[in-house]
């Protein structure tokens, strides 16, 4: 029997998930090839009547259906298709699952449909009006017909701006006439019109970003022949040259250069000297948008017949200006945007040649990012002008032809000069007061030369006329003596950068900048005066800092340094740094002893920067430590002011050889608004973070922002920052002023020249380690029998030292940095030991210690002390690295053996959870270290409840019902009493949902990145974990002959056993030691454990058994918050609340002063600890832990203060224990509140 002959093999992609349209189109015609496409779209079967040879073909073509479409799909989705032989029933489940539903399919396709844009590049018109007719078709197809009228728009609303012209002519067009069809011709004949214009003039359209609607003649390279003097000629193919050749002296002469040879289109001068101008025009308007400003041209508007809308990206000029959020303007590249931060109205005056105009612009774009002031013709044409073009000259006109304004042609723009009419408030002192704050309070007589020179960029607008000096920040700051000196002019006898610099150290801080830092080293170049400051922790830092630095300007300005000076300080004049020097030819220069006025320009800049830190400081409100901030945004600003010495040009300027710009530069201390990224917040969350501005990022561009909540500094360029708002008193409800640190600062200009060398041998004494203080122990020890506090300060070799000249001592045996201002011998309490003779607090014992100082102490100071590692990365920088690996990998391998998981190939609809590792340290009863604990967490907050699981309730023992039973059962029964431990619970609980899951960070199998688990079992993480393993518990203890109670789920129990679950933890009671073990030995069987012996410490409560009765107490969870509030001062407290402790009244949250300070302080932390104590073990603290507890939402330093004496009471009394034997009746007695009930 012949059988038919077989196709050509299909050459098209098999269905990967993605293609299915595609795919399904192509794979119609190959079934339709084959003769197999009717058994897809009918069920009819093989008629009876037919003969064997027509029933045999038939079977053929119905089996070779289903090969031809089992061929076609990609080997992953052959699952699919696998349990069926029929080609209708694979087509049928292939498309239902790639095919997206009815409606979800239209959205996506009418999504498809309105993003179509005419690409010149890549295809003509006549291709995308084919592209828009398929994609209409698909929504046709789709269940949904798309109007004509939305159509036509589609093919003319995203075209270039040369169809500009045309667009406008088929907006006018009749209902009628405005159809897809109509539109497409009249594209088609456009496009041509324009192909044509291309190539006889040879036009290139440009996208420039902010070029809205216009376009460039680009200046193309000339053949030889035409440079040389070639004509065209008419006989030969268009645009081709005939060179023509005329004799010396000869020819025809040109009108520019009077030469002979050469007519004055091809005269090479000419030419080039347009060539100049056209791009002297050309950057008329072109700039750098960069972060902090752009360049452009004030005080104009170009008209743009292309543009929508108005745009301006001056502020000032706006009235009834509102704020845009999320607006952004589209540009002529279609792909390009500009932000749009505001809208409102304009008032202009234009200086016309008949005299000046007054208009006004409504409903202007505010585009700060924008180079241009536009005027938008179509907004013109709405409101009835009328537009006339003339000898480079647009006239526009009233409706009734009556004269307007003109605009003129300028470089191939229409420009409308004037300027805006703006409130005599624009310009007045507020402007200057607000530069001056922003250059961080330089001297106002300065601002002015600045704006006279045009030194930088930013000051255009100042009013120079208005006196305003009476800075009260400036004032308080900067107050000086009367200078007693004769004048002295400082000659500046460098010639270039670089040629000599000026060092000096100041220093020790009285406090302590947020990074730690208590000097800064200030190196200031002769020549250009530009300044860099680096602050250091110690003065071993200086030769390292110095290193980097010359490495740095030496490589940045490509020139080599000739000389430094410095004072005679231990950090400049030892071995290393001298021989360094030497060795690279860079000469020293030092002072005379005790001489710092001979490097004056380092030892002023020491002067004029505290007096700027100071000022900052006071204007800004901001706390001591953040002197090191103040100091850097200083030394920015700084940089970017003229010098007397440097002829009205700036450091910068001098530096780098460009003019900076000072437009980014604001007001320190100001409110700053910080942009928060997608990935770091929820849906629900605020977009944006509020701060107080502190400074400059160095290394990038943007602001340095301190949050308060977060306590660290973040850089940012996504900020927004209100000048007009002070950020402490915004946060904080008022300004305070520090001076009880910071008025120090000017007493340490020269501390360090009281440890110069005595001499300048070239073999200095060898310089002095850092002294790190966090190493030290301070201790103030009260006397008992006198008011006395002895304070003692413990170095790492735990000598004891009494007193400053100790100390002293103990540095120079030990080569020891000495600085008296980190020690305090002086004791910081008063010494309650000896006055307290009642039981009750002393009265001025909570309130000794100063706020403020108080608040401060705990802001430098880290209250909570951990050592466990909250991500994998930094078990990979512990010490305990080790440790940390090992019990990952016996966390992984216990999941291996149980079978947790089957490593699989992900699928493209597959939900994938996220995993990570969360780490303990398991402590025994006395504290000690019992084992490192990792474990695997799913993230199952990814879940979708109905979906992932249903039912996540699993029971536990309630912790009273333990003591009940230790009461009963072992105190007064003689109960054995045991405790065991379930080694990885949850993964005993099977799932009976499917449920995939990433590979851990750390061991994720090489080759099989992509893959991921299927899990088996229940995980910690997942919402269901708890439920599945306590129902595997149950089929167990059922197993066993156990029953579970019905008024408490936790609780099983047997003839002379009973046994309370929680969770992992399981306490078993037997009457006999026999039976006792013959159940651990049971439950070993089905589960792996760990057997703890007699309870001593469960969940949190030590079981300690002295003689023939058990004790019950938290030594062991109260020691761990010894350790973790370490930092909180300890008084000797003998009752919880003292006897008549008046609390102060509720503060509601808008009164409090100090409400954002006192936020910082973990005052609901600890009443949760004390209620935790309160509710296991210590009742005689309940009512006073209930009592401050209603204060949770409202609390002030008081009641701070009284929680911590609370706290005291605890440690005080930590060995306050229960006695559970001292029960000996079993009679219950109930006891209940008075409520309605």
């Amino acid at each position: 029997m012949n059988m038919p002959a077989e196709s050509s093999p299909f050459a098209f992609p098999k269905l990967d998930g993605s293609n299915y349209t595609s795919w399904k189109e192509d794979m119609k015609v190959v079934l339709m090839d084959r003769g197999c496409w009717s058994f897809i779209v009918e069920d009819n079967p093989c008629p009876e009547q037919a003969t064997e040879k027509e029933k045999f073909e038939y079977d053929w073509r119905k089996q070779r259906c289903y090969t031809t479409i089992y061929q076609g799909i990609e080997r992953k989705f052959l699952p699919l298709i696998r349990y069926t032989t029929d080609g209708k029933e694979a087509w049928n489940i292939l498309k239902t699952n790639f095919e997206p539903t009815s409606k979800a399919r239209l959205a996506v396709l009418i999504d498809e449909f309105f993003e179509l844009k005419f690409n010149p590049v890549e295809e003509t018109i006549g291709i995308f009006c084919k592209r828009v007719d398929e994609k209409k078709t698909q929504v046709k197809e789709a269940g949904f017909e798309i109007p004509e009228l939305l159509i036509a728009l589609q093919l003319i609303r995203r075209l270039p701006a040369e169809y500009d012209h045309l667009v406008q002519t088929l907006y006018r067009l009749k209902d009628e006439e405005f159809n897809h069809l109509e539109v497409e011709k009249q594209l088609v004949n456009e496009a041509g019109r324009i192909q044509l214009k291309q190539k006889d003039l040879n036009l290139d359209y440009t996208e420039d970003a902010y070029t809205v609607g216009s376009f460039r003649l680009q200046e193309t390279r000339k053949k030889s022949s035409e440079r040389s003097g070639a004509v065209l000629d008419p006989s030969r193919n268009p645009g081709q040259y005939r060179k023509v050749h005329y004799p010396k002296g000869m020819g025809p002469s040109c009108e520019f250069c009077s030469r002979k040879g050469h007519d004055a289109s091809k005269c090479y001068k000419k030419r080039n000297k347009e060539k100049k101008q056209a791009f002297v025009s050309e950057t008329t308007f072109c700039g750098t948008n960069q972060a902090f400003g752009v360049s452009t041209d004030c005080n104009h508007f170009l008209i743009d017949t292309a543009a929508t809308s108005h745009f301006c990206y001056e502020r000032d000029w706006f009235k009834d200006f509102r704020e845009l959020k999320t607006t952004k303007a589209l540009l002529a590249d279609k792909k390009s945007t500009c932000e749009v931060e505001g809208i409102g109205n304009i008032d202009f005056i234009i200086q016309d040649i008949k005299g000046n105009v007054k208009i006004t612009l409504k409903d202007v774009f505010f585009t700060p990012n924008m180079r241009r002031n536009l005027i938008s013709g179509a907004r013109m044409d709405i409101a009835g002008l009328k537009i006339i073009w003339s000898n480079n000259v647009m006239r526009i006109c009233h409706s009734n032809n009556e004269y307007f304004f003109s605009a003129f042609r300028r470089d191939m723009f229409y420009i409308v000069s004037g300027y805006p009419l703006l409130d005599s408030v624009m310009y007045t002192s507020v402007d200057l007061n607000l530069i001056h704050k922003r250059l961080c309070h330089v001297n106002i007589p300065l601002i002015k030369d600045m704006c006279k020179n045009k030194s930088v960029k930013g000051l255009e607008k100042v009013n120079i006329k208005i006196d305003n000096e009476s800075c009260i920040a400036c004032n308080v700051g900067k107050a000086t003596r009367t200078s007693l000196k004769k004048n002295y002019v400082y000659k500046r006898v460098t010639k270039s950068v670089l040629d000599k610099v000026h060092m000096d150290l100041w220093g020790p801080a009285p406090v302590n900048s947020l990074g730690g830092s208590k000097y800064f080293l200030s190196i200031i170049d002769d020549f250009s005066r530009k300044i860099d400051v680096f602050t250091l922790k110690s003065k071993s830092e200086v030769f390292s800092i110095f290193k980097e630095y010359l490495s740095r300007v030496q490589r940045e300005l490509g020139r080599k340094l000739k000389s430094v000076r410095t004072d005679n300080g231990l950090e400049f004049c030892h071995k290393d740094f001298e021989t360094f020097l030497r060795n690279l030819g860079i000469k020293i220069e030092r002072t005379s002893f005790y001489t710092p006025e001979l490097n004056g320009i380092a030892e002023r800049f020491n002067r004029s920067s505290m007096e700027a830190v100071r000022t900052m400081l006071q204007d800004s409100g901001l706390q001591p430590r953040f002197w090191a901030e103040a100091l850097h945004a200083y030394v920015h600003t700084k940089n970017r002011c003229s010098h007397k010495l440097t002829e009205g040009k700036t450091p910068m300027e001098i530096w780098s050889g460009h003019k900076p710009s000072i437009r980014h530069c604001r007001a320190f201390g100001s409110l700053a608004y910080v942009y928060v990224p997608t990935v770091n917040r929820n849906k629900l969350q605020p977009k944006a973070k509020i701060g107080i501005l502190v400074g400059y990022a160095v290394n990038r561009r943007g602001y340095r922002v301190w949050l308060p909540k977060e306590r660290k500094v973040v850089e940012s360029i996504h900020v927004k920052i209100d000048e007009t708002k002070n950020g402490v008193k915004t946060l904080f409800g008022k300004v305070k002023h520090y001076d009880y640190a910071i008025y120090q600062l000017d007493q340490n200009l020269n501390n360090d020249s009281d440890y110069r060398a005595q001499d300048e041998k070239s073999s200095s004494p060898e310089k002095p380690s850092s002294l790190d203080i966090s190493t030290w122990i301070r201790l103030e020890k009260p006397r008992t029998k006198s008011k006395r506090i002895d304070v003692y300060y413990y170095p790492p070799s735990k000598e004891r030292l009494r007193s400053i000249n100790d100390v002293k001592i103990y540095c120079q045996k030990n080569k020891l940095e000495f600085d008296p201002n980190q020690f305090n011998f002086k004791p910081t309490k008063a010494n309650t030991r000896f006055e307290e003779k009642s039981e009750c607090h002393n009265e001025t014992s909570s309130d000794s210690v100063d706020e403020a100082s108080f608040v401060n102490d705990i802001f430098q100071n880290e209250i909570y002390m951990t050592e466990i590692p909250k991500t994998f990365k930094e078990t990979q920088i512990s010490p305990d690295k080790e440790k940390w690996n090992e019990a990952m990998s016996e966390e992984i391998k216990l999941m291996q053996n149980r079978k947790v998981w089957d490593l699989v190939e992900p699928k493209s609809n597959m939900k994938v959870l996220g995993c990570r590792w969360v780490y303990n340290i398991k402590h025994d009863e006395k504290n000690n270290v019992k084992k490192y604990k990792s474990r695997l967490v799913a993230q199952g907050f990814k879940q979708r409840p109905g979906v992932d699981f249903t039912d996540v309730f699993a029971p536990l023992v309630n912790f009273d019902i333990i003591k009940f039973l230790f009461v009963l059962l072992v105190c007064i029964l003689g109960w054995n009493h045991y405790q065991i431990d379930v080694k990885g619970a949850y993964l005993y609980g099977n799932l009976d949902i499917p449920i995939y899951m990433q590979q851990p960070e750390g061991f994720v199998l090489k080759g099989c990145e992509h893959y991921v688990y299927r899990l088996q079992k229940s995980i910690y993480g997942l919402h269901q974990s708890g439920r599945q393993w306590n129902l595997e518990l149950s089929e167990i203890l059922f197993g066993l002959g156990f029953h579970q109670n019905d008024l408490c789920n936790g609780l099983y129990t047997k003839s002379n056993c009973i046994l309370l679950v929680y969770v992992d933890d399981i306490v078993v009671f037997s009457k006999s030691q026999s039976d006792l073990e013959n159940l651990i030995l049971n439950i070993k069987i089905k589960l792996e454990i760990t057997e703890l012996g007699p309870v001593r410490y469960l969940l949190g409560v030590n079981f300690e058994r002295i003689g023939d009765s058990v004790y019950l107490h938290q030594n062991t969870y109260i020691n761990k918050l010894k350790t973790r509030f370490k930092n909180l001062p300890r008084r000797r407290i003998t009752l919880p609340l003292k006897v008549g402790c008046i609390l102060p009244d509720r503060v509601k949250e808008n009164e409090i002063i100090e409400t954002e300070l006192m936020r910082q302080i973990p005052y609901k932390t600890l009443i949760g600890c004390l209620s935790f104590i309160a509710n296991r073990s210590r009742p005689d603290i309940a009512f006073a832990v209930n009592t401050m507890s209603q204060f949770c939402n409202g609390y002030t330093y008081h009641h701070w203060t009284i929680v911590v004496d609370i706290l005291n009471y605890v440690f005080n009394t930590m060995y306050y224990k229960i006695n559970l034997s001292d029960t000996r009746n079993t009679r219950l007695t109930m006891y209940s509140d008075s409520s309605w009930g």
